[in-house]
Protein backbone atom coordinates (compact mmCIF):
# COMPACT_ATOMS: atom_id res chain seq x y z
CA UNK A 1 0.00 0.00 0.00
CA UNK A 2 1.29 3.89 -0.88
CA UNK A 3 1.72 5.52 1.97
CA UNK A 4 0.56 9.60 1.34
CA UNK A 5 1.43 12.23 3.31
CA UNK A 6 -0.97 15.53 2.88
CA UNK A 7 0.50 18.89 4.58
CA UNK A 8 -1.62 21.83 3.86
CA UNK A 9 -2.66 24.74 6.59
CA UNK A 10 -6.44 24.66 5.51
CA UNK A 11 -7.99 21.56 7.47
CA UNK A 12 -11.15 20.83 4.73
CA UNK A 13 -8.74 20.65 1.98
CA UNK A 14 -6.93 18.30 3.51
CA UNK A 15 -10.04 16.05 5.05
CA UNK A 16 -11.35 16.26 1.66
CA UNK A 17 -8.11 14.90 0.04
CA UNK A 18 -7.53 12.54 2.67
CA UNK A 19 -11.13 10.78 1.84
CA UNK A 20 -10.54 10.73 -1.82
CA UNK A 21 -7.15 9.06 -1.41
CA UNK A 22 -8.54 6.61 1.70
CA UNK A 23 -11.24 5.71 -1.08
CA UNK A 24 -8.56 4.85 -3.71
CA UNK A 25 -6.80 2.71 -1.32
CA UNK A 26 -4.07 4.89 -0.32
CA UNK A 27 -2.90 5.02 3.41
CA UNK A 28 -2.76 8.71 4.54
CA UNK A 29 -1.93 10.51 6.93
CA UNK A 30 -2.45 14.84 7.14
CA UNK A 31 -0.28 17.96 9.16
CA UNK A 32 -0.66 21.54 8.94
CA UNK A 33 2.66 21.93 8.18
CA UNK A 34 6.31 20.45 8.09
CA UNK A 35 6.86 20.88 11.65
CA UNK A 36 3.54 18.71 12.88
CA UNK A 37 3.90 16.21 9.93
CA UNK A 38 3.97 12.72 11.29
CA UNK A 39 7.45 10.52 11.47
CA UNK A 40 6.05 8.54 8.43
CA UNK A 41 8.13 7.67 5.82
CA UNK A 42 5.67 8.39 2.25
CA UNK A 43 6.20 7.47 -0.82
CA UNK A 44 4.42 10.99 -1.76
CA UNK A 45 3.51 14.18 -0.21
CA UNK A 46 0.42 16.48 -1.49
CA UNK A 47 1.30 19.99 -0.43
CA UNK A 48 1.44 23.42 -1.04
CA UNK A 49 4.18 24.67 -3.17
CA UNK A 50 5.57 27.48 -1.11
CA UNK A 51 6.74 24.46 1.09
CA UNK A 52 7.98 22.13 -1.54
CA UNK A 53 11.94 22.88 -0.51
CA UNK A 54 11.08 22.19 3.21
CA UNK A 55 9.10 19.14 2.47
CA UNK A 56 12.17 18.00 0.15
CA UNK A 57 14.44 18.19 2.23
CA UNK A 58 12.86 16.59 5.22
CA UNK A 59 11.58 13.63 2.80
CA UNK A 60 14.42 13.14 0.09
CA UNK A 61 12.82 9.90 -1.42
CA UNK A 62 9.29 10.96 -1.51
CA UNK A 63 7.63 12.09 -4.37
CA UNK A 64 5.69 15.43 -4.20
CA UNK A 65 2.82 16.71 -5.86
CA UNK A 66 2.53 20.65 -5.45
CA UNK A 67 -0.40 22.25 -5.10
CA UNK A 68 -1.24 25.48 -6.03
CA UNK A 69 -0.74 28.36 -8.48
CA UNK A 70 2.92 27.23 -8.79
CA UNK A 71 1.99 23.51 -8.47
CA UNK A 72 1.32 20.80 -10.75
CA UNK A 73 -2.55 20.79 -9.25
CA UNK A 74 -4.50 24.43 -9.67
CA UNK A 75 -6.69 24.76 -6.39
CA UNK A 76 -9.70 23.80 -6.38
CA UNK A 77 -9.38 20.19 -8.16
CA UNK A 78 -12.17 17.94 -8.61
CA UNK A 79 -11.83 14.25 -7.37
CA UNK A 80 -10.76 12.70 -10.82
CA UNK A 81 -8.18 15.68 -11.06
CA UNK A 82 -6.56 14.97 -7.71
CA UNK A 83 -6.43 11.13 -8.41
CA UNK A 84 -4.94 11.68 -12.06
CA UNK A 85 -2.42 14.06 -10.70
CA UNK A 86 -1.37 11.76 -7.50
CA UNK A 87 -1.45 8.40 -10.39
CA UNK A 88 1.04 10.68 -12.82
CA UNK A 89 3.36 11.96 -9.97
CA UNK A 90 3.65 8.14 -8.33
CA UNK A 91 4.50 6.70 -12.77
CA UNK A 92 6.67 9.55 -12.96
CA UNK A 93 9.19 7.72 -10.40
CA UNK A 94 11.51 10.97 -9.31
CA UNK A 95 11.83 13.13 -6.24
CA UNK A 96 12.14 16.36 -6.53
CA UNK A 97 15.18 18.32 -5.60
CA UNK A 98 15.25 21.10 -3.33
CA UNK A 99 15.47 24.67 -5.63
CA UNK A 100 19.25 26.24 -4.83
CA UNK A 101 20.04 30.09 -5.53
CA UNK A 102 21.49 30.84 -8.75
CA UNK A 103 24.77 31.74 -8.69
CA UNK A 104 24.12 35.12 -10.09
CA UNK A 105 21.46 36.13 -7.05
CA UNK A 106 23.56 37.12 -4.20
CA UNK A 107 22.01 35.48 -0.77
CA UNK A 108 20.23 37.50 1.31
CA UNK A 109 21.93 39.66 4.46
CA UNK A 110 21.71 37.84 7.37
Amino acid sequence: MITVLIIHNEPALRLAARRVLESAGFAVHDAPDTVSAFPVVPQLIVADAASGNAIARRYPTARILELGERGSLQLPFTTSQLLAAVRLTLARGATREPRRRSASRPPPPA
